[in-house]
């Protein structure tokens, strides 16, 4: 029969067992992780993390992770820019829902959250786009139903505000002609009353007759009102004056369309994209201008013709 261990040698083992057992958890701190539980863990930090910043980094990390598919790629764009704009970091906030909807155009929730990104600085016009590319995806979006009535109101407020601003303005300088031109393209970019915009237009273009500008808010009025030829006439006017301004060879170049000479505004569209990039979006921004019946029977004609 052995003889038992003495106490000594009992107490050695064991301390050489906790030695082993430290060192096998230290070796398997340092082992690479598995990159596919690190992602997954980024990703459940980035959607649902505790705190704002840790978020941040872990949306970054499933950004920067080549192994990341597309959808966590947007979703963490999402997340992110959601932060930001949390943060006050609008811009960068606007950079990230706009990766995210180039990688997917479409994710309602880039379009609004964005959209109130936009509301939130003022942006009404560029807050309700977003809101309807939202509701076209997903008309039951919550947020964007929601904000998008707080930005109709809250647009109409501010523009109203504006007016009155000028309106007082002009009360004590009636002569003012770029408040003339501001209240009339406020006017006609916000549909708010087309005839006094053309009043005020008028009275701005008599006072500054080489105004380039009023003579360009003049020609939105006349596009909004249906009257294409004398927008035509407005613009060339002040294309005579600044023949380099996309804004006014995009003007024209919708007159141009809308009177039926459908190559020459095109090549208008062109040379205005070329001077001004983004002014086709801006244009998009001042809403409705009417087809011409002309232009609208050819194109119907068009369709009909398609076999």
């Amino acid at each position: 029969m052995e003889a038992s261990a003495s106490a000594p040698d009992a107490g050695e083992g064991l301390m050489r067992a906790l030695a082993g057992f430290a060192t096998a958890t230290a070796l398997a701190a340092c082992a690479p992780a598995d990159p596919a539980v690190t992602r997954e863990q980024n990703v459940r930090i980035c959607d649902s993390g505790n705190f704002p910043d840790q978020r941040i980094a872990a949306c970054s990390a499933v950004i920067a992770d080549a192994g990341a598919d597309s959808a966590q790629r947007v979703a963490a764009f999402v997340h992110r820019g959601t932060l930001r704009a949390e943060q006050g970091q609008h811009a960068r906030a606007v950079a990230d829902f706009g990766r995210a909807l180039r990688l997917d155009a479409t994710n309602s929730d880039a379009y609004a959250e964005r959209g109130a990104v936009h509301q939130e600085r003022g942006a009404y016009g560029l807050a309700l786009r977003d809101y309807e590319a939202a509701l076209s995806i997903d008309p039951r979006h919550s947020l964007a139903v929601y904000r998008r009535e707080q930005a109709l109101r809250g647009r109409v407020d501010a523009v109203q505000q504006q007016i009155a601003q000028l309106t007082d303005l002009l009360a004590r300088e009636p002569q003012n002609a770029a408040a003339l031109n501001n209240r009339c393209w406020l006017r006609a970019t916000n549909d708010d009353d087309l005839y006094a915009a053309l009043a005020d237009c008028n009275a701005a273009v008599r006072i500054e007759p080489r105004s380039a500008d009023a003579l360009d808010s003049r020609g939105l009025v006349h596009l909004k009102r249906g009257d294409f030829q004398a927008a035509l006439a407005d613009y060339e006017a002040a294309l005579s004056i600044e023949p380099s301004r996309g804004h006014f060879l995009y003007g024209r170049g919708l007159a141009r369309v809308r009177l039926g000479q459908l190559e020459q505004g095109q090549a208008d569209f062109a040379a205005a994209e070329a001077a001004e990039p983004g002014v086709a979006e801006a244009y998009a921004g001042y809403g409705y201008i009417p087809e011409a019946p002309a232009v609208a029977a050819t194109a119907a004609a068009g369709a009909v013709a398609k076999p």
